[in-house]
């Protein structure tokens, strides 16, 4: 009888009819499952509701493109006596869905995503409003119906597509990607404040669709920072100039927006991942400082070659030798005072994790996304991030502060070198000298030669020329002069503390090595030579007196060596053999 009725009412176009016969035909059937056609009969009331959908399919997409609230109200009845709710919410989403796409395809042919994103999540926001306002009363749950709604909307391939590209092909992806989420976190607000506390799989896959298109972009945080980062390097200017002082000069401003490079990366990286990519930026951070300090060894190579200090090159720089030497110095004092900066710059990052509290829209905050997409990543970053909350870790760039004391102890050596040169320069050819192999029968002066009071002078005029650094506190210069190794040089205790005084004491060390190497050099000694060496090594030890510097061993030696009888060079057993056996053979040596 059913069957016959529900034909007639397909003849008439009944459709509320068909919907309550339906109905009536599916109350029957949950009492016929024994029947041998049960299944039959299901089949029969499928295909009867099929047709029904087919019916109403082209009315129900005019009946949501035009907002008429009284059919929806009819046609949802009808759906949900079929029970098939969710078909009618596929017409519902797919209607609007396709609105939205065409808003989107028109604001893509504007311009860039960045200039059009505000516009789109506006239409979004205002479909929201008007939906869930126009849906009260036709859903049972009409809000969650709207959510879903949204959600599919904005879960656009094309949406995607141009936030991706717009990112991926900036020359600035952590700016670029900062500039879409400031526009979609306010409309991620907005929208969270529409919602309220609303805790359902509705919102949670709302939250999810709105992060969905800057999550890849937010995971690989590290990377895009990196890439900012190597760019920033290369346009430090860190090139030898006409001049020494030009040069420090300009290396001086390439590090002092060393700070401005790094200053945000961690900061970015709390407020856009909650630290969950911290080690990555961490990492991409210390990856700067390891080009910053390539191109500082580099530039310090060059220095070297400009003055002259490198062997076989000739000097540049044509200037006077004191411009020079203060040019060293304050390179010196840079390079201090960019360790500092780092080491304020890692404090102040250690102090930002400390007191980072995490916010944002609430839609979005309530999402586990970090978790989610990994794990291990995710518990490894948040195991950092509480021990320098709690202290337990006191340090981010360990890496780069063992790294810096490369181009430091570079630095240290031209600085050494560029006197030691002058020294070289000073000693040269002195150890053939007819004065060593003089006559006994010469007037002997007991006067120091020029070679030696020229050097004294030199030695003696240091302390004025470093006063300028030192006069006061200079606390770039002290963390400079604190990372040098003074145990490489000769005579240098392993125990010396980096300071001015140690540095002094490390060029005159040196100066004295480089004497040695020249007196022994000396292939004859007469007793009027060795007379005058005996001089000249009692005035550069008064020199050494002078400058409070403890004469080296072999000055000492030596001195002792030309003093003594030469059959008694033999006994000295506290003389290194070498010493005595070269004096000796000096000494010996026919006139």
């Amino acid at each position: 009888v059913l069957n016959d009725q529900i034909d007639q009412l397909f003849d008439d176009q009944d459709l509320e009819g068909i919907s309550e016969k339906l109905g009536e035909m599916r109350d029957a059937l949950t009492g016929l499952a024994n029947l041998p056609d049960y299944l039959d009969r299901c089949d029969r009331l499928n295909n009867l509701s099929n047709r029904l959908e087919a019916i109403l399919s082209p009315k129900l997409i005019s009946t949501f493109n035009n907002d008429k609230w009284e059919e929806a109200k009819i046609y949802y009845k009808i759906f949900r006596d079929m029970g098939r709710e969710g078909e009618l919410y596929n017409y519902y989403y797919r209607t609007h869905k396709t609105t939205t796409q065409k808003q989107l395809n028109q604001l893509r042919m504007s311009g860039n995503v960045d200039t059009w994103l505000h516009e789109f999540y506006s239409s979004v926001l205002e479909l929201y409003h008007a939906q869930l306002s126009w849906t009260s009363g036709i859903y049972q749950d009409h809000t969650v119906v709207v959510i879903s709604l949204v959600t599919l909307c904005l879960d656009s391939s094309d949406l995607h597509h141009e936030i991706n590209n717009f990112i991926s092909d900036s020359q600035t992806p952590v700016r670029a990607l900062k500039s879409l989420l400031d526009i979609m976190y306010r409309f991620a607000g907005s929208l969270g404040k529409e919602i309220g506390d609303l805790e359902s799989e509705a919102a949670e896959k709302l939250g999810t669709s709105i992060i969905t298109p800057y999550a890849k972009h937010l995971a690989s945080l590290g990377d895009k920072v990196k890439s900012s980062l190597l760019r920033d390097v290369h346009s430090l200017a860190m090139r030898v100039k006409r001049t020494s002082s030009d040069s420090v000069s300009e290396l001086h401003k390439s590090t002092k927006k060393v700070l401005d490079h790094v200053n945000n990366c961690i900061p970015d990286c709390l407020e856009l991942t909650d630290g969950f990519t911290l080690i990555d930026v961490i990492g991409a951070i210390e990856f700067y400082f390891d080009l910053l300090v390539e191109k500082i060894c580099a530039f310090i190579r060059e220095m070297r070659v400009a003055f002259g200090v490198e062997i076989g090159s000739q000097p540049s720089f044509q200037e006077d030798h004191w411009v020079g030497f203060q040019s060293c110095f304050k390179l010196f004092q840079i390079l201090g005072e960019c360790y500092s900066d780092i080491t304020s710059l890692q404090q102040q990052c250690i102090n930002t994790v400390i007191n980072h509290n995490s916010k944002g829209p609430r839609l979005l905050s309530r999402l586990e996304i970090w978790a989610e997409s990994d794990p291990v990543k995710y518990a490894t970053n948040k195991s950092l991030l509480e021990s320098l909350a709690d202290g337990s870790q006191t340090a981010l760039f360990d890496k780069t502060f063992e790294l810096f004391k490369k181009p430091i102890n570079h630095c240290n050596k031209l600085c050494l070198d560029f006197v030691l040169l002058h020294v070289r320069s000073n000693l040269e050819g002195v150890h053939l000298s007819e004065e060593w192999t003089a006559g006994e029968g010469a007037v002997f002066s007991p006067s120091p030669l020029t070679y030696i009071t020229n050097l004294g002078d030199y030695l003696l005029l240091l302390p004025q020329q470093l006063e300028p650094f030192f006069a006061e506190e200079n606390l770039p210069l002290d963390t400079a002069l604190r990372m040098v190794d003074f145990t490489q040089f000769p005579g240098m205790l392993q125990t010396v503390e980096g300071d001015a005084f140690a540095w002094l004491t490390c060029v005159c060390q040196s100066t004295m090595f480089t004497l040695v190497e020249m007196i022994l050099k000396i292939h004859r000694l007469s007793g009027a030579g060795c007379k005058q060496l005996i001089a000249d090594v009692a005035y550069i030890s008064n020199v050494m007196g002078a400058l409070e510097v403890p004469l080296s061993r072999d000055i000492v030696d030596i001195s002792r060596l030309l003093s003594i009888p030469i059959d008694r060079i033999d006994s000295t057993d506290d003389i290194p053999k070498y010493l005595r056996g070269k004096i000796l053979a000096m000494r010996r040596s026919p006139y």
